[in-house]
């Protein structure tokens, strides 16, 4: 039983409850808690107390002190890195815009006006910021009105603001040509540069591949777990250094995966297996660890030495996933091998590979036709 639309009910044990918002859980969804007291009386006016406690003076509440509210509620559900992000994208970007504003002040023509200003001339280009850098800045801002919206009942300007298109350039890929010297090169190297080689056959990132371990790869099923990321990041703590070594999940839920062993590798991994515990790194067949930015030099002299002309190392990942489709292989096998977080990502970024894939089954289907005739 409920009593004068104050979301207080009688429980069956007698006692009163009282719920209220107290904030959004790790989905953005709103988040309940519950006080209770043995009469109605005592319950309302714990529940009051508890939600003076939730919310904060909105008459004097500026817009950086709702931020720092909503980093404070996400800061235990989010990655580091995606905490650092957040961070730097409010100092750089929207702190100078919107810091001394109170929330309610803020309307939905500002909002479309600072992000035309952020298109035309934000940061240091003169061009303006790229689309998908103003997307991560309207998402905060999203997200950060959402929280107010619901704890402390603040309008949101944010609410219907059309998030901006993603950007998708056609991809650099690796020719043939030079994919094969990359694997004449590579297979008879160092483990090093095995590992250069493996990225061009599973797709694995830099940060998977620097996190792999020799636990990892089962070679009795020829299978690679993906379950881990090494990246350098900020440190958010600001004490003497500035930025950290992190080993954490992958970029999201779906790039925790299983991917195929190349089969022509087997052999050359059997014989560094060998050589190294399970618990090593497999860059290094020790318990120390290359960070990406180490690796990334290594890659820059593989290439260097093998005379291939330099591409950066996540063209790695485009190659093998552009080879993937041009195989036949399907677009939603192929996400699932590169861990996208949805099959729309993979089709947006290689829609190119697909359009090249469907033409050379249509020319193929011509010919076999013309084959066919007597």
């Amino acid at each position: 039983m409920s009593r004068r639309g104050e979301n207080i009910f009688k429980r069956k044990d007698g006692r009163w409850e009282g719920r209220y918002k107290s904030g959004l859980n790790e989905k953005g969804k709103t988040k309940y808690s519950s006080v209770y007291a043995r009469t109605y009386r005592e319950c309302s006016q714990k529940l009051q107390e508890a939600r003076r406690r939730t919310c904060v003076n909105r008459s004097s509440m500026t817009f950086e002190q709702l931020f720092e509210h909503w980093l404070e509620s996400r800061k235990n559900i989010i990655k580091k890195s995606t905490y650092v992000n957040y961070v730097s994208l409010y100092e750089t970007h929207i702190r100078p815009e919107f810091a001394a504003f109170k929330p309610d002040k803020i309307t939905v023509f500002m909002i479309n006006q600072y992000i035309s200003k952020l298109l035309e001339s934000g940061g240091t280009r003169v061009s303006g910021l790229s689309s998908n850098t103003v997307k991560e800045i309207v998402i905060v801002l999203k997200s950060v009105f959402k929280y107010g919206e619901i704890t402390l009942n603040i309008s949101n300007p944010v609410k219907n603001i059309s998030l901006p298109k993603t950007e998708f350039k056609e991809v650099e890929t690796f020719s043939k040509a030079e994919m094969e010297r990359i694997r004449n090169y590579a297979i008879t190297g160092n483990v090093s540069d095995l590992g250069i080689l493996l990225c061009l056959y599973t797709g694995m990132r830099i940060g998977e591949v620097c996190a792999l371990k020799w636990s990892d790869i089962d070679m009795d099923n020829q299978l690679i777990s993906v379950s881990k990321t090494l990246y350098r990041i900020k440190n958010p703590a600001g004490n003497d250094s500035k930025t950290i070594i992190v080993i954490d999940a992958p970029k999201s839920r779906k790039s925790i995966r299983k991917i195929p062993v190349p089969p022509f590798m087997i052999q050359r991994l059997m014989e560094f297996k060998e050589k190294c515990k399970s618990e090593n790194y497999f860059l290094t067949c020790s318990d120390r660890y290359i960070e990406p930015r180490t690796y990334r030099e290594r890659y820059k002299n593989f290439l260097k030495t093998a005379d291939i002309p330099y591409k950066n190392f996540h063209v790695l990942r485009h190659t093998f996933a552009t080879e993937c489709i041009r195989c036949g292989i399907d677009v939603k096998t192929v996400s699932e091998l590169l861990g996208h977080s949805n099959v729309k990502i993979t089709f947006n970024v290689y829609s190119h590979a697909d359009d090249s894939a469907k033409k050379s089954k249509e020319e193929n289907k011509r010919e076999n036709r013309r084959s066919c005739r007597f």
